[in-house]
């Protein structure tokens, strides 16, 4: 599923969902192409994980918000896995792969 997120509220929400499951925050550019083929990759992978996301452009303060509070340091295109609350891995450009994504959120439960 992808959810987009616009506001403080948004972010609150996708962190919440990660006390449930693990989510993936994907923050990227509308005019990148490391970001296009980055979100290809995202889009292959939404029918298996919770993707939240937002497009850098448009959500600046969003965008430097989730920086701040996991403590993971801005990039575009980024992909930021979360786990109760907290950054778990993050991804960066060539590195944001659908398989990368589902074996990481599929580790957590592994260790259930």
């Amino acid at each position: 599923m992808f959810h987009t997120m616009n506001s403080p509220q948004d972010l609150d929400a996708a962190l919440q969902a990660s006390h449930e499951q693990p989510i993936v925050i994907f923050k990227h550019s509308n005019n990148c192409p490391f970001s296009a083929r980055a979100q290809e990759q995202v889009a292959n992978s939404k029918h298996d994980l919770e993707i939240y996301g937002i497009v850098v452009q448009y959500a600046k303060e969003l965008s430097t918000a989730i920086a701040d509070r996991l403590e993971v340091k801005h990039a575009s295109p980024q992909a930021i896995v979360v786990k109760d609350g907290k950054a778990a891995a993050h991804y960066w450009r060539s590195e944001i792969q659908e398989e990368t994504l589902k074996e990481k959120v599929a580790s957590f439960g592994e260790a259930s």
